[in-house]
């Protein structure tokens, strides 16, 4: 698999009922509960793979759930090591019986998205190989037609029940946002990100070449901002950038950073 200069560490998602979000998650990615504490009103739960933390569920009894209107994050996507692991994956959801909102073959990569219980948008997918994928100029060819679904089920047939494979991660986040050339310039002053696509009130950007570290959209039109202080979705956004990259807009080997949408870029240097 292709190194990148920028990689996500988890996420910590504000949830109105951890119970519930827990066993949703491990229902659906099959992640592993690494730790849980109360501390007074707050309840952590960290879930991820053996070796790797992924996401951090968080409440304080008082959340609440926020609406289309005021979600800053379209999706959160989990990268799976290999295209056998994503037709495990769509095994799994259909013998769990989970709901999918679609799928889709972006040439790049093929992709099955889903609603978490709180209206958290994920996205699970594999990419393909790094050398098949086709450039015009610094911009990537991505598109979206059906996935073939009934080929993923074969491929994936003999393999034992899914849990989650060690090497998942967390492999780009997907913002939705109010003011989009706003948030573009953000990104590239901030992060020293690149654009590689764009659609129509949308951008993809990157490092190294990777078809989207970071999306941005601005579809809702009617979006509201800002997000209640109290509301649920992501919260933090824990990153380790390669050390050249850091250090030509970082100091120190660690810093906090907000983006315009109210979400904080905890990143670290590797």
């Amino acid at each position: 698999m292709k190194k990148y200069g920028l990689n996500f560490d988890f996420i910590t998602l504000r949830v109105k009922n951890i119970e519930k979000m827990k066993d949703f998650y491990l229902k659906l990615l099959k992640m592993k509960v690494l730790s849980e504490k109360n501390e007074g009103e707050k309840k952590e739960i960290v879930l991820g793979t053996d070796t790797k933390e992924i996401i951090r569920l968080i409440s304080y009894g008082n959340e609440s759930i926020e609406s289309q209107e005021e979600t800053n994050v379209y999706h959160i996507a989990y990268l799976l090591p290999t295209r056998e692991d994503l037709g495990n994956f769509l095994r799994n959801c259909i013998k769990e019986q989970i709901r999918l909102d679609g799928v889709g073959d972006h040439d790049v990569s093929e992709a099955i998205y889903l609603t978490d219980p709180e209206g958290n948008g994920i996205e699970a997918y594999a990419d393909r190989d790094y050398n098949t994928w086709k450039w015009n100029g610094n911009y990537v060819i991505m598109g979206t037609v059906e996935v073939d679904t009934e080929d993923l089920l074969r491929i994936s047939d003999n393999m034992p029940d899914f849990v989650i494979p060690e090497g998942t991660k967390i492999g780009h986040v997907h913002m939705e946002t109010f003011n989009i050339e706003n948030d573009k310039e953000f990104y590239i002053e901030k992060l020293g990100l690149d654009v590689v696509s764009e659609l129509p009130r949308a951008y993809f950007m990157s490092v190294d070449r990777y078809h989207h570290h970071f999306g941005m959209n601005q579809w809702n039109g009617n979006r509201k901002i800002p997000k209640k202080e109290n509301s649920t979705g992501v919260e933090e956004i824990y990153i380790t950038m390669d050390k050249e990259k850091f250090s030509r807009k970082f100091s120190g080997d660690k810093t906090v950073i907000e983006t315009p949408n109210g979400i904080k870029l905890v990143i670290k240097s590797e």
